[in-house]
């Protein structure tokens, strides 16, 4: 088993977060990445929308 621990910080006091997984053996480091990545993007509460270009008149 491979052992891994992820790290987060948002910038601001308190927002520290450590994450920890076990992975089979024959798991590559891009399989680990994505599943850490998704583990923490999960903690995240965000969204986005598109802005209109005001006019410069």
């Amino acid at each position: 088993m491979i052992k891994v621990k992820a790290f987060a910080n948002y910038g601001f006091a308190g927002t520290n977060m450590e994450f920890e997984e076990e992975f089979d053996d024959n798991t590559t480091e891009e399989e680990i990445e994505e599943c850490m990545r998704e583990l923490i993007m999960q903690q995240v509460d965000w969204s986005w929308k598109k802005v209109e270009k005001q006019c410069e008149c």
